[in-house]
């Protein structure tokens, strides 16, 4: 069984398949390009690595340090990152496509069309964090089966960047999206039940059939956002910027959801209404 140092990992970047790097200091280490695929880095101190481009498939890193590391255009498929430290670390144009991030420290994180497809985040803290045109969606699997997309349950995300990402299917309930802008994001189908949603920006946003319910919504934008079918089921609106009457109609709505005062709705049957501005 080989024995790693600082130094042998170093010089054998090419040669790290399978290599259990547990709890070794290799901070501030360039290892660019590096096959590390399979290799263990459980509490591994990888602070400062360089490791643009590696391919880091299927990697043990639970608890590991990343903080401030740049894994930009990094392999890290199928990875298991659980309640790993990657405070302003850069995953820019890395494929994060069935990773493991429950828990992650993430805060500040640059994620620039990151792919997390399928991606699993639960608990993660994405405060201050880029997703700028990240993916986030699930992917087509056997017969045309569609599998949803990132799971962000009980996140926050706190003033996080998300303009233009594709989110579609993705699980926010119970996430903290307070000041998050979602700027011509696609959000079709995304679950945002009981999440907290205060000064969120949904100008020209793609929500359709998105999942409202029990959500708490105070000062959002919604200038522009498509809301064919969006629940709104018993959520408070009064206080939403800039939505339209066209697109509250296309939405649903029921007698508990309270809508802004510039927008009357007219009940014209138990379920049926029509809304218009004030």
């Amino acid at each position: 069984m080989t024995t790693w140092d600082r130094d042998k990992v170093a010089s054998s970047i090419n040669n790290l398949v399978d290599a259990d790097l547990k709890g070794l200091d290799l901070s501030g280490l360039n290892l660019d390009k590096a096959n590390l695929i399979s290799a263990i880095l459980t509490g591994t101190n990888l602070k400062g690595i360089s490791m643009v481009g590696a391919n880091l498939f299927s990697v043990k890193a639970m608890r590991a340090d990343f903080s401030g590391a740049n894994l930009s255009g990094a392999n890290l498929l199928k990875a298991n990152l659980t309640r790993t430290k990657l405070q302003e670390s850069n995953f820019n144009d890395a494929d994060m496509t069935g990773i493991n991030l429950s828990d992650a420290d993430m805060r500040k994180a640059d994620l620039t069309r990151a792919k997390l497809v399928e991606a699993n985040l639960p608990g993660v803290d994405l405060t201050g964090a880029d997703l700028s045109e990240a993916k986030l969606t699930g992917r087509y699997q056997r017969e045309g089966y569609f599998s949803r997309g990132a799971n962000l349950k009980k996140g926050v995300l706190v003033g996080a960047k998300m303009q233009g990402a594709d989110a579609s299917g993705t699980d926010m309930m119970e996430t903290d999206c307070t000041d998050v802008d979602f700027t011509n994001a696609n959000l079709s189908e995304a679950n945002f039940k009981h999440a907290r949603l205060k000064s969120a920006c949904f100008v020209n946003t793609k929500l359709g059939d998105a999942d409202f319910r029990g959500a708490h919504i105070i000062d959002c934008d919604f200038s522009g956002a498509e809301l064919i079918e969006t629940k709104f089921h018993g959520v408070d609106l009064s206080s939403v910027k800039n939505i339209s009457a066209e697109e509250l109609q296309s939405s649903v709505i029921d007698s508990e959801t309270k809508v802004p005062d510039y927008i009357e709705v007219k009940w014209t049957s138990e379920d049926t209404y029509e809304c218009k501005l004030v």
